[in-house]
């Protein structure tokens, strides 16, 4: 008899975003192993009117009695977030339930969490006890990188706390790749690009230093990019191309002459977007402190140069990429990162728990 999951997660495809195509891929891969998977969504119910929005708070709300109801036909279920508040859920389901983080909840250091004014610190406050009752009742967590692992285990002890990367679809990837384009080199980013926390500064320095020293260098930035960062992009030589659909971002990656990766300076990040860039089989120059995940991921994998996030040697290493001085890809490794690999993982997780 078929395994039965229900997943809770506000992002789902389709919707945009590295969140609903992680939890998409969970769906999708596991129905794929013949679990028999629910759903529940942003698309089943919209939050409720006059509650908090903190973390999801109003949606969380808003689908209790219905997840609830349909726990009672599931196995073990499978809470993915931010936002976080509906892990709140996952004691009163009356089943095991798993937790997955893709982000940092309590010591998320960015977006202004840690602002000293009175509302915000009584809100962090709760959202630390609301975690602290999520994680010491989940039969299992699981995070995106290492370094988010190792925090919450420092946190919790006695906490184990297991690694399930994003990973790539290997259909996105199946076909040829699309000529590249004569003319100049390609230098793209894709993924958001948001004041206070991804900035096109560096990219924008990095290529003019390129250009500079006689490479004929365009940049495409793909992806949501806010209103304010404009001013930073009026050259004839940068495209920004906003929202994508996804299969246009892959042939842009599978296009480009070099992947620019920027996932800031804080130890735990790595865009999700580092696994499709591996998958695209195109040089990556990650302009990122050496401690950060995607360095480590980087490392492991082979398939690009890691550089300080600084113009000058941002500019050696994009020359160095498009001269093709990159460590090739660990085949071994790349297909580790494919989405039924990992999701296999998952389901090892789950069968456990259950």
């Amino acid at each position: 008899m078929a395994r039965r999951l229900l997943v809770v997660s506000f992002h789902f495809p389709p919707a945009p975003g590295v969140a609903s195509q992680r939890v998409g891929a969970f769906v999708r891969e596991l129905r794929a192993m013949g679990w028999d998977v629910d759903v529940i969504s942003q698309h089943d119910a919209p939050p409720r009117a006059r509650m908090p929005s903190i973390q999801g708070l109003d949606w969380a709300t808003a689908i209790r009695a219905e997840t609830r109801r349909r726990a009672r036909n599931a196995d073990i279920a499978l809470l993915s977030g931010g936002p976080f508040a509906p892990f709140l859920l996952g004691p009163s389901l009356g089943i095991p339930y798993v937790l997955d983080f893709r982000d940092p909840w309590s010591w998320e250091p960015r977006f202004d969490r840690f602002r000293t004014h009175l509302r915000r610190r009584a809100a962090l406050a709760l959202e630390r006890a609301a975690e602290r009752r999520a994680v010491r009742n989940a039969a299992a967590v699981i995070t995106v990188a290492p370094e988010i692992a190792v925090e919450y285990e420092r946190l919790y002890p006695g906490l184990h706390v297991e690694v399930v990367r994003h990973g790539f679809d290997p259909a996105d990837f199946a076909t040829d790749p699309p000529d590249r384009s004569a003319g100049p080199a390609v230098l793209l980013h894709a993924g958001t690009m948001l004041a206070g926390d991804r900035t096109p500064e560096l990219i924008v320095e990095t290529s003019r230093r390129v250009r500079d020293g006689g490479r004929d260098l365009r940049v495409v930035l793909l992806g949501a990019f806010s209103a304010e960062l404009r001013r930073f992009v009026r050259h004839e030589w940068v495209e920004v191309r906003e929202r994508a659909p996804h299969a246009e971002a892959i042939a842009a990656m599978r296009a480009a002459d070099v992947l620019w990766l920027q996932p800031g300076d804080h130890r735990f990040l790595i865009t999700g977007k580092v696994y499709e860039y591996l998958a695209a089989r195109r040089p990556v120059v990650a302009a990122v402190r050496d401690d950060v995940s995607a360095a480590a991921l980087l490392r492991e994998t082979g398939g690009g140069l890691v550089v300080a996030p600084e113009p000058d040697a941002a500019a050696r290493g994009v020359i160095r990429a498009l001269d093709g001085e990159v460590p090739p890809v660990d085949e071994a490794a790349l297909a580790g990162l494919a989405q039924p690999a990992i999701v296999a993982e998952l389901a090892a997780i789950l069968e456990r728990m259950a």
